[in-house]
């Protein structure tokens, strides 16, 4: 499972993989093994690295947590990257040109509307295929199409630009 994590002013895309004992993640070049028991509703005991952490973990609201360890008590957010990406591209509408990114290596699978297009906010732009599931990508606001960046069957990194909306 891929998340985007956010504490602070920092921001992390996060590998989640089940295993046996507990959890494999990944959080950019660095991975972990964790052990997870539950020790109640909302305490959590974690072995990560041969150490033990007592980890209590409070739902604030939908994808808002509230994590408190000994090292301290702080607020982290937890989202898709489909979310994230929406996010970003609202962020980046405030005025002027909308860049979309990709936010994870895939494939341009189809394209659904040409350079010029008039969109609306919402509308299918292109369908990018990312870890074997096809995922529409939309327009954040209404516009024109200004410029696409990619081609049908192209591969794309994480971060590259997909299209722009003005």
């Amino acid at each position: 499972m891929e998340l985007i994590a956010r504490h602070q002013d920092r921001e992390a895309k996060v590998h989640l993989e089940r295993t046996e004992s507990g959890y494999r993640i990944k959080i950019g070049d660095l991975e972990y093994e964790v052990d997870v028991a539950q020790a109640g509703s909302t305490i959590h005991s974690l072995l990560i690295e041969g150490r033990q952490h007592e980890v209590t973990v409070r739902r604030q609201k939908e994808g808002v947590y509230w994590v408190n360890s000994a090292l301290g008590a702080d607020e982290v957010e937890l989202m898709d990257p489909l979310t994230h990406l929406a996010r970003e591209a609202h962020e980046a509408s405030g005025g002027g040109a909308q860049q979309v990114t990709a936010y994870m290596p895939g494939r341009v699978v189809e394209i659904l509307v040409a350079e010029g297009d008039e969109v609306t906010a919402g509308q299918g732009i292109l369908v990018l295929e990312a870890m074997k599931m096809k995922n529409e990508i939309q327009a954040e606001s209404a516009g024109v199409l200004a410029k696409l960046h990619v081609e049908q069957d192209q591969t794309v990194e994480g971060g590259d630009p997909l299209f722009e909306v003005t």
